[in-house]
C-alpha cells in the first residue's frame, strides 16, 4: 500500500514481487504500440514449493510462511508433484527436509505423517487476474499490469521459473465502494486460454511474448512522452463484461515525472463498477489518440480516483 498526496491508496496487485534486470525485451522509446485492455489471468511457477502459512513441526519448532523447500532426504524438490512422489518413496520414520529461510539453508527431521499433513500449506505457483496493456506489433512483445506482481500470502520475493498469461472472461463484478475496493470474477472455463509467456516481472509490470495472434490485430498508435501528457480528458480501455474491451472517459487531474492522477467521469463505468476495480491494473490510457499510460493504483476512500504510470516510463522496464 502506498500513500500519495495524503490519500490512502491501494495497489491493484496479483502475485509475487520479483525484480529482474532489463533484457532485450525492452521496447524502444517512441515505438508505436497497440493498446489492449483485455482481462488476463497470470500464473507464475515458483522456483521451489513454498510454505504459505506457518506450520508446527513440534512444540519448539515450525516452518514459517515463505520458507522454500529445497530437498527431501537429499532429493531435489521443484514442485508439489516432486514432494508427493518423494514422500511416497520414503520408507523411513523421519525425513530430512532441507529448506531456504531468509537466504540461509536449514534442515529439519519430519515424520512421514507430517509430510502429508503439510501439503495444504505448500504452493508451487502463484496466480491472479489483471489487464494486458499493450503489444509491440513488430516483435509480439507485450506489457501488462504496470507494477510488480506481489503474492499476499508469501509476503516475500522468491524467484520464479517462468509463467504464462491467459485470456480471462469476466463473469461478474463486485462494485467498489468508498473504503472497500471491488474486483472482477473470471469464468472458470476461460482461465486456461493461453495468450503468452511471462519472462519478466519488474516494478513496471510483467513482460513477455504473446502467442495469441488475435491480440495483435489492432491499430498501433504513437506513445505519448510523459511531459506531453496534459490535464484534461482521456480514455481508459478495459473489459468489465466477458473480454469485450470498451473505452471509458476519465479526466487527468495531475501529472508528475513518473506518474499521473485521474478521475473516472464515465457514468456507465461508475454505475457498473463504482469506479476502479482490482483487476483493472494495466488498463491502457489514451489521450488525443496517443498512448499515455496504464492504470496502477486506486484511492480506497474514493474509488473513482486513481493513478497511472506513463507508458514511456513503463517501457523502460527498470528502476
Amino acid at each position: 500500500m502506498r500513500c500519495v498526496a495524503n490519500k490512502r491508496f491501494i495497489t491493484i496487485l496479483l502475485g509475487l514481487m520479483i525484480v529482474f534486470p532489463t533484457s532485450s525485451l525492452a521496447a524502444k522509446s517512441g515505438d508505436n504500440l497497440i493498446p489492449l485492455g483485455q482481462s488476463i489471468g497470470v500464473q507464475l511457477k515458483l522456483e521451489n514449493p513454498t510454505f504459505v502459512h506457518d506450520v508446527m513441526v513440534d512444540e519448539k519448532w515450525w516452518f514459517k510462511n515463505g520458507d522454500q523447500v529445497i530437498s527431501l532426504n537429499k532429493k531435489s524438490i521443484e514442485s508439489i508433484a516432486d514432494w508427493k512422489k518423494t514422500s511416497k518413496e520414503n520408507h523411513e520414520a523421519k525425513v530430512s527436509v532441507e529448506f531456504l529461510r531468509e537466504s540461509k539453508r536449514q534442515d529439519v527431521l519430519v515424520s512421514a505423517n507430517q509430510l502429508e499433513s503439510m501439503l495444504p500449506f505448500l504452493r508451487d505457483h502463484t496466480e491472479g487476474i489483471g489487464t494486458i496493456t499493450y503489444v509491440n506489433p513488430s516483435t509480439s512483445e507485450y506489457g501488462a499490469l504496470g507494477h510488480q506482481i506481489v503474492d499476499q500470502q508469501i509476503e516475500q520475493t522468491p524467484p520464479f521459473l517462468g509463467g504464462s498469461i491467459f485470456l480471462s472472461d469476466i463473469a461478474r463484478i463486485h462494485k467498489s465502494t468508498p473504503g472497500k475496493p471491488g474486483y472482477k470474477i473470471a469464468k472458470q472455463s476461460s482461465i486456461h486460454v493461453l495468450a503468452g509467456s511471462v519472462q519478466e516481472n519488474t516494478v513496471y509490470g510483467i513482460f513477455g511474448v504473446l502467442s495469441d495472434t488475435n491480440l495483435q490485430k489492432g491499430q498501433a498508435i504513437p506513445t505519448l512522452k510523459t511531459d506531453h501528457i496534459k490535464k484534461g480528458q482521456a480514455e481508459i480501455y478495459t473489459a468489465i463484461e466477458g473480454n469485450d474491451v470498451q473505452p471509458y472517459q476519465i479526466e487527468i487531474i495531475k501529472v508528475d515525472k513518473k506518474t499521473f492522477q485521474f478521475i473516472v467521469t464515465d457514468k456507465v463505468l461508475i454505475e457498473k463498477t463504482g469506479g476502479i476495480l482490482q483487476g483493472m491494473s494495466g488498463s491502457p490510457i489514451i489521450q488525443n489518440g496517443k498512448f499515455a499510460g496504464a492504470i496502477t493504483h486506486m484511492v480506497v476512500d474514493n474509488p473513482v480516483k486513481g493513478a497511472a504510470i506513463p507508458i514511456q516510463e513503463m517501457i523502460k522496464r527498470q528502476p
